[in-house]
């Protein structure tokens, strides 16, 4: 959640590979269905752009791709010292393909698809939200470290590259459990993840990356599980690395 500058609360759409490139691997979060959200006590402390956002990580056979969703407006709620509540709105509208950001032309026509109907159907559902439901302490002696980006490593292979391994997305050093109920194309469903989470006298500093499978939300285009596009070598790898990185500032705390 950079939780989240991904920031990487809470993701995710999906990344071009490289050839006998596998999934994402590491921390998959559990699914379930949505969970009833209660009201939270505490200070709230408004999040920006600027601190927090969504990366993806999405592959395929041929290639991948990666990128940002950026935070349209966010909130953390914290009472003695811990974090009880908080919710992350992204904007599906300013989606950005960070392997691409150079090729004006392919950046737009993968963003355009991405927020067509094959995917996220910004035109009828424009966000993807993350709202805390419960946030478990695994070992209170341990801290969230600052961690920028995972993107860093996911350099494109050389064309003569044949085989390339995504990074691992296994988290570790994870202070608590997370769990909040996550939409995306007018779906909720919860998930619980493993994270890296501060709160100090002036700031909040949580961090989580992880997979999901976009079918469960219904994205649903190039689905690997469809025999026809998987001959092909069309099909898009279901399950999608998501990071999400908060380091906010609490300005009235």
């Amino acid at each position: 959640m950079k939780i989240l500058k991904t920031t990487s609360a809470l993701a995710l759409a999906v990344i071009m590979a490289v050839a006998c490139t596998s999934n994402p691997k590491g921390d998959e979060a559990k699914v379930s269905e949505a969970e009833e959200v209660t009201e939270s006590e505490g200070m709230e402390i408004s999040v920006s752009s600027d601190e927090a956002d969504m990366e993806f990580v999405g592959t395929k056979p041929t290639g991948r791709h990666y990128g940002n969703i950026a935070l349209s407006d966010g909130s953390i709620k914290v009472k003695d010292g811990e974090i009880t509540g908080g919710k992350f709105v992204f904007d599906l509208n300013e989606i950005t393909i960070t392997d691409l950001k150079d090729d004006e032309e392919n950046h737009q026509k993968l963003v355009g698809h991405l927020q067509s109907d094959d995917f996220f159907d910004a035109e009828n559902h424009p966000q993807v939200t993350f709202e805390l439901v419960s946030l478990k302490s695994l070992n209170p002696d341990k801290t969230a470290e600052s961690y920028d980006s995972y993107q860093n490593d996911m350099e494109q292979p050389a064309e003569d590259e044949k085989i390339m391994e995504l990074p691992e997305f296994e988290l570790e050093g994870a202070t608590h459990e997370v769990t909040g109920n996550l939409t995306m194309r007018g779906k909720t469903l919860a998930i619980t993840v493993p994270a890296k989470v501060e709160v100090t006298d002036n700031s909040v500093k949580a961090f989580t990356n992880f997979s999901i499978d976009r079918t469960k939300w219904g994205l649903m285009y190039g689905d690997e599980s469809k025999a026809t596009d998987k001959a092909k070598d069309q099909f898009i790898y279901n399950k999608v690395g998501v990071g999400f990185n908060i380091n906010a500032k609490a300005k009235n705390m």
